[in-house]
């Protein structure tokens, strides 16, 4: 997956104006050209300072700002397929280990990590709000059943984990 250049330059995504590319751009620049004296800090500076500087080259321009719009879309829709995948592949609530192995794969191809993989996964398993943001209450409305299933949710990946570590190592 290609990286978020609207987030790089601290925006949200959709289209912009040049000026409003630009003028961003020039903020995030000279606060990370504060910065770049810093031997501690330089390395990591420089590489941000490229990745800023291909986010304006892309979005600056409209015509490649709409190329990487479309581009985003796909990926969105390619993300789409791949939870109704794993949605289809629950039963009653759990994910066969080959049937998680083929999602595995499949995530693989979208250009994710096993690791993003598995949260994705345990977001359709879990429910998308329930398990990325700490909920105050659950569905049912009560804030030990939300606390609850974050530990289950949370308990599930850390058992997948291991699962696909220890078939690392016996293979």
């Amino acid at each position: 997956m290609a990286r978020d250049y609207f987030a790089i330059l601290g925006l949200p995504p959709g289209r912009y104006d040049p000026c409003e590319i630009t003028r961003r751009f020039v903020e995030r620049r000279n606060r990370l050209l504060a910065t770049l004296a810093d031997p501690a800090t330089h390395a990591e500076t420089r590489r941000q300072l490229e990745h800023l500087h291909l986010a304006y080259r892309v979005l600056c321009d409209p015509q490649r700002q709409s190329e990487y719009l479309a581009a985003r879309a796909a990926d969105e829709d390619r993300l789409g397929q791949l939870r109704r995948l794993i949605a289809a592949s629950l039963e009653d609530g759990l994910l066969r280990y080959s049937r998680r192995q083929m999602i595995l794969d499949q995530a693989r191809k979208l250009g994710l990590s096993d690791f993003q993989a598995q949260v994705l996964i345990a977001q359709v398993q879990f429910g998308e709000g329930h398990f990325v943001d700490w909920p105050t209450t659950s569905r049912a409305g009560s804030p030990r059943a939300a606390i609850w299933r974050r530990a289950a949710a949370v308990g599930v990946l850390g058992l997948a984990m291991f699962l696909y570590l220890l078939h690392r190592v016996v293979v």
